[in-house]
Parts: structure tokens; sequence; C-alpha cells
């Protein structure tokens, strides 16, 4: 049934088992976020069987860090995109 190498998740534990379902050999889970409770049970057979890699991170603090980028290269446009969708 996987299907996906790479998921980007942002609702936390409610999904994280069915996201490991969909999740190819050798996929990626992203978790950048949680709206549904931060405890859940992971199926350890799951992960030698798929060897996937979880990594976990948020939106909120890359958006802190472009906003740390010099005022240059932001006028300058090289990271205007990345930027605007921040704010």
């Amino acid at each position: 049934m996987a299907c996906v190498d790479v998921i980007l998740d942002c609702v936390g534990a409610a999904y994280l088992q069915r996201n490991l379902v969909y999740l190819n050999v050798d996929g990626r889970l992203f978790i950048i976020g949680s709206i549904t409770e931060f405890v859940a049970e992971l199926n350890i057979a799951a992960m030698f069987e798929k060897r996937f890699s979880i990594q976990v991170g948020s939106l909120k603090n890359e958006c802190i860090l472009l906003g740390k980028v010099t005022f240059s290269k932001r006028r300058n446009g090289l990271l205007k995109k990345a930027y605007d969708g921040c704010s």
C-alpha cells in the first residue's frame, strides 16, 4: 500500500501510524507541527521493515531565520519569494 517517498505532516500523533502505511521503503517523514496530541505509539517492526527516517522541525523557526537575513539580500530579490511566504 506504500506509495510516497516523502510526507510533510502537520497533524501529529493522530496521523503517525497512517503516515507509516503510505510511506515507501527508505522514505522520509517530516513532522512540522501538531494540531492533535503530541504522544503517539510507534510500531518498531514497521521501522525495521521500511527503513524510514523521521525528522522534526518547525516552519515558524524558518521564518524567523529568514527575517534575520540582511536587508540587501532581501531587497535585491534573491530571497523575496521565500520571505514573503512567511509574513
